[in-house]
């Protein structure tokens, strides 16, 4: 049975079935998630009782309210209008109950307090509870632009990258400590990076999982780390995040199999795990500088060339003869 104000169990509360919902989980097997809640008619009434738990909820706003209540412990708290992009903090402790009557449509991350605790160890700073003003809406562009980024993959269906969303949530979860925490340094964060056999096997796991993908969480277990440490680990042995080396590899496999003309590029983005061509288009375009067809059109009209001149001619185009190198893929 699902444990947590996330998913059916969040949606249930506001009488919603079947929200788009991401989770993660941490070494510590803390349960992190983003649920996307959506209601477009009027007067819609109050939420019911969530069950209180050590957790918070932090909703970011995808559209603006003028007529919002809220209760904690069957207390009403002062709150006005909100515009769009704003977010609110909600603690499970105090039984949040709201009323709306405008329609509202928002996105709300799920983090207990054992996860805050846990990001705090391994940063080396001891957390409190989330300092905030109960009812208060502020702008934090850190949520904002987290929560947009997450927006398509809770669209995603099927084809979610895990590990970009282990990433997003982490860096949620990193940022709550460090600027609402009132952390406290107690010793200093670990500087250290991979050993060399936790890096190779982090590569070979994304090369084995480039169609699939694979969860920051499986690759942390596989070396024996937690989820923070690994990934700021392998930056600092290759200078990129594990999902950078991923998404580069991805692409490099991509470039290879454009290289068969009898090979569609419909085929080519289904075959490296894309959801479909205009997701490997979007992708493609974005970091290497030229859409797909326009490399592989690239690349034939040298081949022709190169057919017609008398000395052989084995260059063909490469990729930083239109962008920067698949290397450098961020």
């Amino acid at each position: 049975m699902q444990r947590g104000a996330f998913g059916g169990r969040l949606a249930h509360a506001f009488s919603l079935a079947n929200p788009p919902t991401l989770i993660s989980r941490t070494v510590g097997s803390c349960l992190l998630a983003v649920t996307e809640l959506r209601y477009d008619e009027t007067n819609y009434g109050f939420s019911t009782p969530i069950a209180p738990e050590e957790a918070y909820l932090i909703g970011l706003q995808l559209r603006s309210a003028r007529h919002y209540e809220l209760w904690l412990n069957g207390q009403s708290v002062a709150i006005g209008p909100f515009e769009k992009g704003k977010t609110c903090f909600f603690d499970l402790t105090c039984n949040p109950i709201v009323y709306c009557s405008d329609p509202f449509h928002s996105v709300h991350f799920y983090v207990p307090f054992r996860a805050l605790s846990e990001a705090g160890n391994e940063l080396g700073l001891e957390v409190r509870a989330l300092r905030y003003r109960s009812g208060e809406f502020i702008d934090d562009p850190v949520i904002r632009h987290l929560a947009n980024c997450l927006i398509p993959s809770l669209h995603a269906g099927n084809h979610v990258n895990q590990t970009f969303v282990d990433h997003m949530l982490l860096a949620m979860r990193s940022h709550l400590v460090r600027t609402y925490g009132g952390a406290r340094q107690v010793k200093p964060a670990p500087q250290y990076g991979l050993a060399p056999w936790q890096e190779k096997r982090v590569k070979e796991l994304i090369a084995e999982h480039l169609c699939d993908g694979i969860s920051l969480a499986e690759l942390a277990d596989n070396c024996g780390l937690s989820l923070s440490y690994l990934a700021r680990g392998f930056k600092r042995n290759t200078g990129a995040t594990p999902h950078q080396w991923f998404m580069t590899k991805r692409l490099e496999l991509a470039i290879k199999l454009m290289r068969d003309p009898d090979l569609s590029l419909a085929d080519v983005a289904l075959s490296t795990g894309f959801a479909d061509q205009c997701h490997f288009t979007r992708m493609f375009s974005a970091k290497i500088g030229v859409s797909p067809g326009a490399w592989r059109a690239g690349r034939a009209g040298h081949a022709r060339w190169a057919k017609g001149q008398k000395s052989s001619v084995s260059r063909e185009p490469a990729i930083n003869d239109f962008a920067p190198q698949v290397s450098e893929v961020s």
